[in-house]
């Protein structure tokens, strides 16, 4: 259960152009990175461990109804258990001037979304998926429901596909990738306390010298 390649499906330009195929541009503009401040505002554990945040962009290409934009409050919580929440909701209209500059288009909004990811083994999860979208224009929405159902339906595929792929899969070597760059981190802690170490032992060293020296004078 890895909620960070689950979201990287949603908010990766190209993974996302492999399961929907009328997304035009996708682009986190404002990352939130002091994580500390958030999840002190959050309450520690309360609501999980915030592990990203900020607010991003979104455009759909020319098709049975014109290009939609939404500008989108969104993060990930991480649980002790294992259970990731992605979660969203639109921008009010006096955040636009928070949009990309360039021609307007007709603001589709997603009132709520989120994806909890739950695990249910060692190499199993369940995805809850919410999503309530109002996509503009006047549109009915019995009208753009199956729009909707039929690109999740396509995120869950690729996301199958994804997670259920081998030795040499994306998924592979993004675990890899990870195991290198944890084995690299413990090197550069332990040379660094290495270093702590031998300073301290040169100072303890240098006190010593210098009280010899005081007895000897």
């Amino acid at each position: 259960c890895i909620g960070e390649r689950f979201s990287n499906f949603i908010m990766d330009l190209e993974e996302r152009k492999k399961w929907d195929d009328q997304v035009a541009h996708v682009e986190e503009m404002y990352p939130i990175n002091d994580l500390v401040a958030v999840n002190d505002i959050l309450g520690h554990k309360k609501f999980g461990t915030c592990t990203r945040i900020g607010v991003g962009y979104t455009q759909t290409k020319q098709g049975i109804i014109s290009p939609r934009e939404q500008l989108i409050m969104g993060g990930m919580q991480e649980y002790e258990n294992g259970a990731t929440i992605l979660w969203g909701t639109e921008m009010e209209e006096y955040h636009n001037h928070l949009l990309p500059p360039g021609p307007r288009h007709t603001r589709a909004k997603s009132h709520l979304f989120a994806a909890t990811l739950s695990p249910t083994g060692e190499n199993s999860f369940d995805v809850e998926y919410l999503l309530q979208m109002d996509v503009g224009g006047g549109i009915p929405n019995f009208m753009t429901t199956p729009a909707l159902t039929d690109a999740v339906k396509k995120l869950f595929e690729h996301a199958k596909g994804y997670f259920e792929g081998g030795e040499g899969s994306d998924l592979d070597l993004y675990l890899k990738s990870k195991e290198e760059e944890i084995e690299l981190a413990e090197v550069v802690f332990l040379e660094g306390r290495q270093q702590e170490l031998l300073h301290d032992g040169l100072d303890h060293s240098d006190h010593y010298s210098n009280a010899m020296r005081e007895r000897s004078i």
